[in-house]
């Protein structure tokens, strides 16, 4: 710990007197200047060795005699000195980069340094930290714990009009599009991460999601940028390489085979600003919440495995049509490198506006997207959708709305599964669903969901897409002889001459159901 102490001035900001150096949730930080970079533990024990190499000190002999000795540092000692060292710098796990810090590295309660909350956000840049929601550049400073920082300066003149042509080519009649990709360009700067949204952009070859994603990485820095896969998120270190990173593009999206859950499961915890163990090869477990933002370039919806479709729900999909193959520009990112200024101030704009708002702007097309994301994930939450209707003075009878469910599943080409599995499933998907169990006329107990209903159409056989629901099953017959209150509404409704089963006639005279073959 002396030896610790010793070094620590080194370790001082001139201009501050505040530590340039803090050991934060089991990882070494350094400050370069105007963001805060982790640093590997070979490169901390390296510095040590070179700069105690040499490093004498004075012995105190048995006798009370003064003598000078080096100090040859030894594995064990460095080791030992890193301890002490992390002690010293210590900065508390609580703190979420970005935010302001004191030199005991505790957090500043300040109006004028607060990144949360309602306050503006703060963007750094080479020449100074840039408050947002004033355009104000304050003096650079290890006191502002932050982990992105553009690499280049502010120029408050400086325009991108190559980069805003280039946009309107890609999106020529979806201005909200361009609007929700400049609200997330600021987002990613802004070091937010409250508004918990996955942003998915989905077109075909050569459509310029590879240039939007370079774009973007040289805007927050190669070094803040990581570039994992779906599958990979799954494998036991597969978190690691996004620890310290601000954006994570995943280019190419494909997901298949057993894992999917457990991307879904990550997926949602990184957006959800969950805490997370994130193991690391070698080292402790790294434990808090994830600063990354996701973005994911695909040339077709991904398709998630889940059974509560929650996952579709975190993206902002945006959807391109148009398609440079054989009419690439090769010239074009070296162009809208040379603006990056200009996108900065344009990435601002969106940012100013998504504070204004509180949410980033849902292009026409996006909630189409994320049905069908929904869709595709859960079965389950399609077929609520399209066959019932929900509330409190609705119920239905649980074989009736299995057998529904048969039928839709059968209609759709999806597996059925098990009545257990369908009602885990319908009850994430609906969690106001009871399950209850009534006693009929005959004092047996039927067992019924309330909360939930059959549409008219879905109890009569028909749906919008289909004529394959079974209006003739075992359950609606034994409802319709008094085993269930739950159809007393239909005492007063015509019959069906084949079946007997209450319908609603679509046409004048009408006495069967459509399809009807009973005899």
């Amino acid at each position: 710990m002396a030896v610790a102490r010793q070094l620590a001035p080194a370790w001082h900001h001139d201009a501050t007197n505040l530590l340039t150096r803090r050991y934060w949730r089991g990882t070494w930080m350094r400050w370069e200047g105007s963001y805060w970079r982790e640093m590997d533990d070979q490169e901390v024990r390296a510095s040590l060795y070179t700069k105690l190499e040499h490093a004498l000190f004075i012995h105190i002999t048995p006798k009370g005699e003064e003598k000078i000795c080096n100090w040859s540092p030894t594995k064990r000692k460095i080791s030992d000195l890193m301890e002490a060292i992390s002690a010293v710098t210590h900065l508390r796990p609580a703190v979420d980069a970005p935010e302001w810090i004191t030199r005991d590295g505790m957090s500043r309660d300040s109006d004028t340094s607060n990144t949360h909350g309602n306050d503006s956000p703060i963007v750094a840049c080479t020449n100074g930290l840039l408050r947002v929601a004033d355009r104000e550049l304050m003096p650079l400073t290890p006191g502002f714990f932050n982990l992105v920082s553009v690499p280049f300066d502010y120029d408050p003149d400086a325009t991108a009009p190559t980069w805003e042509q280039f946009l309107k080519g890609v999106w020529p009649d979806s201005p909200e599009s361009i609007a929700a990709l400049q609200e997330w360009f600021g987002y990613v700067l802004s070091g937010r991460t409250d508004q918990q949204k996955i942003v998915l952009i989905v077109g075909p070859t050569r459509s310029g999601k590879g240039t939007i994603a370079r774009i973007l990485t040289n805007l927050v820095g190669k070094g803040n940028m990581a570039g994992p896969t779906l599958a990979g998120l799954a494998t036991n270190f597969g978190l690691s390489p996004l620890l310290g990173k601000s954006l994570a593009v995943i280019s190419d999206a494909r997901l298949a085979g057993k894992d999917g859950h457990q991307v879904v499961e990550r997926l949602l915890t990184i957006s959800g600003e969950d805490t997370i163990d994130v193991d690391r090869k070698f080292k402790d477990p790294w434990t808090g919440k994830m600063p990354t933002r996701l973005m994911i370039l695909s040339n077709e919806l991904p398709n998630f495995g889940d059974a509560s479709g929650v996952i579709a729900r975190r993206f902002i999909v945006l959807n391109m049509q148009v398609s440079w193959l054989g009419k690439e520009d090769t010239d074009l990112t070296d162009k809208l490198a040379a603006e990056m200024p200009g996108i900065l101030n344009w990435a601002l704009d969106g940012l100013a506006r998504l504070e204004k708002n509180g949410h980033i702007t849902e292009p026409p097309g996006s909630a189409d997207a994320v049905t069908t994301m929904q869709d595709t994930a859960s079965p389950t939450s399609a077929f609520v959708r399209e066959c019932c209707e929900k509330g409190p003075t609705h119920e239905v009878l649980v074989d009736e709305l299995w057998d529904a469910w048969k039928a839709w599943a059968e209609d759709q080409a999806v597996r059925h599964g098990t009545k257990a599995m369908f009602g885990r499933n319908l009850q994430s998907v609906v969690p106001q669903v009871k399950r209850t169990r009534p006693r009929g006329d005959d004092g047996k107990q039927i067992p019924t969901y309330s909360g939930l209903g059959l549409k008219s159409y879905a109890r009569n056989g028909e749906s919008p897409d289909s004529t394959r629901l079974n209006h003739g099953s075992e359950s609606l017959r034994r409802a319709e002889t008094g085993l269930s209150p739950l159809w007393a509404q239909h005492e007063n409704s015509p019959k069906c001459a084949g079946c007997g089963f209450p319908f609603e006639p679509v046409e004048p005279g009408q006495t069967k159901h459509p399809g009807c073959a009973a005899a």
